[in-house]
């Protein structure tokens, strides 16, 4: 009886991921005929091949805005051109380049994914103007940047585990550094733009509909990408939430904490951590975050007539929130 009942639980562990990743309400749209442009720039090839600080300093004046937005400084910084110039020339960077670069390749799959998403922000928001496309290599100085204009990758971040070197964040973190996790954050980061608030609501309320209102967006403009991608939890802490949620939603009651406005318990149930632990040792860190696109979800079941434009225009939390009549169910 042990083999089947191991399988009967790995099945039901799998249909419960398989419906988290399927039960969503993102509008199908058909963006075939859209039409829009992905520029990358290759600045992690042309920087590795610059010789000298004379030809580091040369192409960073040529690049002003990018040195400004990224490097926020401007191009005649001597102790960027310094940094440059060793990454340019030392060998165990010059060795992770390569790693990085083999990697990556021509960059047809993140180019592919990028056009499906600018395809969908273009079809809800037809004046959306695709932003330039620069793809870095910084020996992990920096990281991923985003702007209405200007998005900036460096690779080396997005090797994932196998990498030689990683970002020096806890293990907890760090998967996200992976490449299937590139365009879902950027266009998190871009969903700023459409994301309506008040900027009264300093509830914790407020907060977590902001965060489930830019993981819907991503959601909306990566229709076949997993929840668990968007958000940036492993399906395991997706499954058990997804089943605990009723648990998490009494705690949030019970310590009346929806509209609370103190910054230290906001950040306790918004910010990265390993855990929530105040709450149980299985509950991911962001707990809030996820709440938030929970009720979001809901929102959006419960009133299928709004569109995802109408969601992100909608500035009051507690209106998004009484509509969503949640109270820590699952779908039915």
């Amino acid at each position: 009886m042990k083999p089947i009942l191991l399988l009967c639980l790995l099945s039901l562990s799998f249909l419960t991921i398989l419906f988290l990743n399927s039960c969503q309400n993102s509008e199908s749209v058909d963006v075939s005929n859209v039409k829009v442009k992905v520029n990358v720039l290759r600045f992690d090839e042309s920087m590795m091949k610059l010789q000298n600080k004379d030809e580091i300093k040369a192409f960073l004046q040529k690049n002003t805005s990018f040195v400004n937005q990224f490097y926020q400084t401007s191009p005649n910084d001597t102790a960027l051109i310094n940094r440059l110039d060793l990454i340019c020339h030392n060998a165990d960077t010059k060795a992770f380049y390569e790693d990085t670069k083999k990697s990556f390749g021509d960059l047809a799959e993140l180019k592919k994914e990028l056009e499906i998403a600018f395809k969908h922000i273009k079809f809800y928001y037809p004046d959306f103007k695709e932003p330039q496309i620069i793809t870095t290599f910084t020996a992990l100085d920096l990281e991923l940047m985003v702007s209405d204009n200007l998005i900036v990758i460096p690779l080396e971040t997005f090797l994932g585990p196998k990498a030689k070197y990683r970002p020096q964040y806890p293990a907890y973190l760090l998967e996200r550094f992976d490449k299937p996790y590139i365009v879902p954050s950027i266009l998190t980061l871009l969903s700023k733009k459409y994301n309506k608030i008040d900027q009264n609501d300093r509830s914790l309320m407020g907060d977590m509909l902001y965060y489930g209102k830019s993981f819907e967006f991503t959601r909306a403009m990566l229709p076949d990408v997993a929840d668990s991608l968007v958000i940036a939890y492993s399906n395991e802490a997706m499954t058990k939430t997804w089943n605990s949620q009723d648990l998490v939603w009494a705690y949030f009651l019970e310590n009346k904490l929806l509209y609370d406005t103190n910054d230290r318990t906001k950040e306790k149930y918004l910010g990265d951590r390993p855990k929530v632990f105040e709450i149980g040792e299985d509950c991911p860190g962001r707990i809030g975050q996820w709440l938030g696109w929970r009720i979001v979800s809901r929102y959006r079941t419960e009133n299928p007539s709004i569109s995802l434009v109408d969601l992100m225009e909608n500035a009051n939390a507690r209106d998004i929130f009484e509509k969503s009549k949640y109270k820590g169910q699952k779908e039915d």
